[in-house]
């Protein structure tokens, strides 16, 4: 029973706690240190532990020798990729010697940092030395001192923190990571689950052999997440989030949810400006598109630059393929070679002779706020699928009439529209497109999910946490999926649209303009009309008896 849970009751003391603790704003950031540390120092310490059981020597005598303690780096290295230097310094004894000191905040925010080690080549280095520079940056260590109201709520949260059990099933700790998100205590911006499920749901419909997954507009890393759920292992992610706490804290969610971060290619940056990342093309992307795109205009000229250069890349690509018969997936697999193509694209002009699809009557589309859709769907790799959600004046506004026109006529992109249930609370409702390059047919599969659906308890309910997420029943799902692997007409849900009856609509895409969802009984005209003319006569009679009634009184007006 999670009631019985140490993480549960921990949890749940310190959500209630938090309504009256004075903390900084930084809170956030002293949450993900302390998660991590807890994280590192205690898979390490179990697992040296259970090393030194058979060799009858505690923690301190094998750091203490030479030998032993290289023999367990080693072994450390090998398994988790990190490992810590003195034995003082893992989270319980720095806990416990020195929690009563006065001085104990500045020296906590030091020792993780300070005492951890990674191998030199890895990512887990790169991004961990990041977040300590950052949260040397955000914080002030100096006034943090055991001396005031503050300093005390901060200790709380720390100390609370470390009493988690990191091995527990029945209240996970990484479940325990994923709630303080949701709580006062941190201010991160995350995606609807219910989004995420159905995204990832989509995209695993069509493949679940995925070698690179993109979300350039990431929060908190859970569309990705969700994907890894449905796909085969050996996915390398990519994706963008250009808050930089959400940043932080999507890679040690990723940490602490054992990804590989070798294998994770995050950058705090905004997609909008540019979608470009370490210049790779994708099998898949996934993403909730922002509701309102701001300064477009000057971002749509470095998307306008992406669009040249990739189509450069391109060239070069089949260039090697065609003339010296190299492999497809060099391109993807060799980190020498993609390095050497980037090198090549700087010192060349992209632009020059370069081909541009945004002519004629599509040239305004270079300064359109969605540009950077027609970048992210460039970026897929020929077999290629993206799912977005999007808001749904997306599909009716007569200001992206052109634009949907290039992305279903002209080059026969969209595959599916849905429109989905809207979450208490979101702004505006949204809609989910799949997009697909190189379609054998020019069909349109429209499906309605806003009126008919379950709902189901999502992982993310606890007490004290607004419910800010709908979770959508397996049967919802399962319906979803089969209607989208088949292609299937289901009257008042779905149905398959030819290309010419969207022409007619003017390439309004508009999901109610194609699955009539109307309840109601339908009235024949005749009929109508004729018990109009029942009721006036009707009221004709009644007029006529008040006449006679008024005048029967000698009323008059």
């Amino acid at each position: 029973m999670r009631y019985k849970s140490k993480n549960y009751k921990i949890l749940k003391n310190l959500i209630s706690k938090s309504r009256r603790f004075n903390l900084p704003s930084e809170i956030d950031y002293i949450i993900i240190y302390t998660f991590l540390y807890k994280y590192c120092s205690d898979n390490l310490k179990d697992h040296f532990m259970m090393v030194l059981q058979d060799k009858e020597m505690t923690l301190d005598e094998a750091y203490g020798d030479e030998y032993q303690h290289e023999m367990l780096k080693e072994d450390a290295m090998h398994l988790f990729g990190y490992h810590i230097k003195r034995p003082e310094a893992f989270i319980d004894e720095v806990i416990n010697n020195n929690y009563s000191d006065r001085f104990f905040l500045s020296m906590f925010f030091r020792v993780f940092s300070e005492n951890i080690e990674f191998d030199e080549n890895s990512k887990d280095k790169q991004y961990f030395e990041s977040l300590f520079k950052t949260l040397k940056d955000e914080l002030s260590v100096k006034e943090y001192e055991f001396d005031n109201e503050m300093d005390l709520a901060i200790k709380e949260v720390i100390y609370a923190i470390s009493k988690l059990d990191l091995f527990e099933n029945a209240f996970e700790f990484r479940k325990v990571f994923d709630l303080i998100s949701a709580s006062r205590l941190m201010h991160i911006d995350s995606n609807p689950q219910y989004i995420s499920q159905i995204l990832s749901t989509l995209i695993a419909c069509e493949k679940t052999s995925i070698r690179t997954a993109y979300d350039p507009f990431m929060k908190d890393g859970s569309s990705l997440m969700s994907l890894s759920d449905l796909c085969e292992t050996g996915v390398t992610y990519f994706g963008k989030e250009e808050d930089k706490l959400t940043y932080y804290y999507t890679i040690a969610r990723f940490f602490i949810n054992i990804f590989y971060l070798d294998h994770v290619v995050f950058k705090n940056e905004d997609a909008k400006q540019s979608i470009d990342i370490e210049g790779a093309s994708f099998d898949v992307i996934l993403s909730e598109i922002p509701v309102s795109i701001k300064n477009y205009y000057s971002a749509n000229k470095n998307q306008s630059f992406e669009m040249a250069k990739r189509n450069k890349r391109n060239e070069l690509e089949d260039m090697l393929l065609e003339k010296f018969g190299m492999n497809s997936d060099s391109f993807s697999k060799d980190s020498a070679l993609n390095s050497a193509l980037e090198n090549l694209l700087e010192k060349i002009d992209v632009e020059k002779d370069s081909k541009d699809d945004l002519v004629g009557e599509y040239e305004s589309l270079k300064d359109n706020e969605f540009l950077f859709l027609i970048n992210l769907i460039d970026a897929l790799n020929d077999d290629g699928i993206m799912a977005i959600s999007i808001s749904q004046n997306f599909l009716y506004k007569n200001s992206l009439q052109i634009l949907r026109k290039y992305l279903v006529y002209e080059k026969n992109y969209i595959d599916t529209i849905i429109s989905i249930p809207e979450e208490l609370g979101r702004r505006k409702p949204e809609v989910v497109i799949v997009f697909k390059k190189n379609r054998s047919n020019d069909d349109v599969l429209f499906i309605d999910m806003s009126k008919e659906f379950k709902t189901q308890k999502g992982d993310r309910l606890f007490p004290g946490l607004f419910r800010r997420n709908l979770i959508l029943a397996n049967e919802t799902i399962n319906k979803m999926k089969d209607v989208f692997t088949n292609k299937l007409t289901i009257e008042k849900f779905s149905n398959v649209v030819k290309i010419d009856e969207v022409i007619k609509n003017n390439f309004n895409l508009s999901v109610s303009r194609y699955v009539d969802t109307f309840e109601g009984d339908f009235i024949k005209l005749e009929n109508l009309a004729s018990e109009k003319r029942e009721i006036d006569e009707n009221v004709k009679k009644l007029n006529l008896k008040i006449e006679k009634m008024m005048d029967e009184l000698d009323i008059r007006f």
